[in-house]
């Protein structure tokens, strides 16, 4: 038998007379997917656990000189291409055994690296030879947000009801992730003041001018075109915003006396590198609002700011009462 490899650049000379060694280096799946070195035995391909994957494999240049762009992707009749994924590792879908592509379904993620092997077998006018090559891909789990562990003295991780000035202000709200680097988050902020039923009334910006009675944002990071999430995120923590001035503060609307606040925070979701390369099938033109989001039960902190009482004036009878 010999050893075939998918994503050899060198033409035998019957293709050689058809294409250029540059046309060979493609696959019919386009410019995104890349060759892989043959021959590597540790994971080159990472995937996340529950998405579908595509893998193509080039077939032999001197069987098929026609599997170009220039002959239209054409593959000689009769060879199959047998895809042999490990059980554990995921389930093939579809037809595995005539293509030079396979979708996979992956599985547990787990820190073997399963190999992926596809041997391609010429009909029996061409001998019935076959050849093989393989990919070893690492199968991960979905990345995760939760809040950091609460800290007092560093990090707010749970809900808080203070007085105004209390020395936990000075804390920060902090996400604990998961996942490879280059991480999404969708998350929000809400700033409102409370009525005297404690019930919110009124709306307030990162700078706590209001946004008006009806409820909105001041941070919207809802993962859309319009409020992209936060992007880029290269740390296994992420630390929050705070109000433009720094300080968590019972809020005067302008019209009274300041009334006890709530900084609501709202963790919605996340992905990462991994993940959203994993969505290529169902997200090829990268678009921001369709990648598939993780961790997605909305985790909550609030922080409650109590302002002071501003005690009135003690009352008496006057010492001239009834003079």
């Amino acid at each position: 038998m010999k050893k075939m490899n998918i994503l050899r650049t060198v033409m035998s000379v019957a293709a050689a007379m058809l294409v250029t060694s540059g046309v060979f280096g493609q696959v019919q799946g386009g410019a995104d997917y890349q060759p892989i070195p043959g021959d590597v035995a540790v994971a080159i391909d990472s995937v996340t656990t529950g998405t579908t994957t595509r893998l193509y494999v080039k077939p032999d240049v001197y069987y098929h000189p026609n599997y170009t762009a220039v002959g239209l992707w054409t593959l000689t009749g009769g060879f199959t291409w047998t895809w042999n994924v490990p059980v554990a590792a995921g389930t093939p879908q579809g037809e595995v055994n005539t293509d030079v592509t396979v979708d996979v379904l992956w599985g547990a993620a787990n820190a073997a690296n399963y190999n992926v092997v596809v041997t391609e077998t010429a009909p029996a006018g061409y001998g019935g030879c076959s050849g093989d090559t393989n990919v070893y891909v690492r199968i991960l789990a979905t990345p995760t947000a939760t809040y950091t562990a609460d800290n007092p003295g560093t990090i707010i991780g749970a809900n808080l009801t203070v007085c105004e000035g209390d020395a936990r202000l000075s804390d920060i709200v902090q996400a604990t992730l998961t996942g490879i680097t280059n991480l999404q988050l969708q998350w929000t902020l809400e700033i409102a003041t409370l009525n005297a039923s404690a019930a919110k009334d009124e709306y307030f910006d990162l700078d706590k001018v209001s946004l008006g009675a009806a409820q909105a944002f001041a941070i919207n990071r809802a993962g859309t075109l319009a409020n992209p999430q936060e992007s880029g995120i290269n740390a296994l923590t992420f630390d929050f915003d705070r109000p433009n001035d720094g300080d968590y503060t019972a809020i005067d609307p302008g019209v009274g006396p300041k009334k006890a606040t709530v900084y609501t925070y709202v963790i919605n979701g996340v992905n990462d590198r991994i993940s959203r390369k994993s969505d290529y099938l169902l997200n090829p033109t990268a678009a921001a609002q369709s990648w598939t989001w993780y961790d997605t039960t909305a985790e909550t902190i609030v922080i409650r700011i109590n302002p002071a009482p501003v005690t009135g004036p003690i009352y008496h009878i006057p010492n001239d009462w009834n003079n």
